[in-house]
């Protein structure tokens, strides 16, 4: 059994190896005729932080998934469904099993410390996201500009913007990327806050969470502050304030696809 299940798990992360990739595949070369470039690399590179982290916690979950279909079935067949399903799931709840490995006070600590650098890492995220879309509008602007000023014809206006809505297409599908791991990694922090506090996700997802002084945690504020000296209180803000970032990480490739309708000479 054991050479079967090492033969599986070993198949499973051929088949999750599928999944990494290159930046040059991911964000494509550069020849020359992207202004916005620099911008896009910045983006990806603030990728990289949220699928190492996936990448790892679907082969921890690869590994119990095989385990028991191996154990459930006994063949080799149901421990490959096993590992595939077990990598789904082990993003989410296996990060918190992991952290529970070391006792349930540190696994509280350990959570709030991720949870901080995974804000600080959206933050950068954001920034990343901002500055591209906004470059992106900037040469729209400025392709419009020189049309209206008949600086170029409408022949060379119309292949600029092409080529443009080409380079949006691709900014999207890098940031609908990077979205689709931060909502698996906040994913992953909801099933922490909810292992130590139940009842936490749902106020968390709906906005309604409260510190221990009663008061929703401010906004403009830039560490949750708890009214009481208590660790599980303190993650649960720190998480609160990382899933209110993502939201607007995972809510942004929508610019990109806005910025594209406005990427013709027909739109003011």
């Amino acid at each position: 059994m054991g050479k079967k299940l090492l033969l599986v798990v070993v198949s499973a992360s051929v088949a999750l190896s599928g999944c990494v990739t290159t930046r040059e595949s991911r964000i494509g070369t550069n020849d020359g005729s992207d202004a916005c470039y620099q911008y896009r690399v910045a983006l990806d590179s603030t990728g990289d932080f949220y699928q190492e982290d996936m990448l790892a916690g679907a082969m921890a979950g690869a590994v119990v998934g095989a385990a028991t279909g191996l154990m459930v079935r006994g063949t080799p067949q149901a421990a490959l469904i096993g590992a595939v399903s077990g990598a789904a799931l082990g993003a989410a709840g296996g990060y918190w099993y992991s952290k529970m490995q070391q006792g349930r006070d540190q696994a509280i600590l350990s959570v709030m410390s991720d949870a901080q650098k995974e804000r600080s890492n959206l933050n950068q995220t954001q920034v990343a996201l901002d500055q591209l879309v906004n470059c992106r509008r900037a040469e729209i602007a400025k392709v419009k500009r020189d049309y209206k000023a008949k600086r170029t014809t409408k022949e060379v206006a119309e292949q600029r913007m092409a080529l443009i809505r080409q380079q949006l297409d691709k900014d999207y599908e890098i940031a609908n990327g990077i979205s689709a791991n931060v909502v698996k990694r906040r994913d992953a922090f909801l099933e922490a806050a909810e292992n130590i506090t139940p009842g936490t996700r749902t106020q968390i997802q709906d906005g309604k969470f409260k510190q221990a002084n009663g008061k929703k945690p401010n906004k403009k504020q830039k560490e949750p502050q708890p009214a009481v000296d208590d660790p599980a209180a303190q993650t649960i803000a720190y998480v609160t304030t990382a899933y209110q970032t993502s939201e607007r990480v995972v809510q942004a490739p929508a610019q990109f696809q806005s910025a594209k309708l406005e990427a013709s000479l027909e739109t003011s």
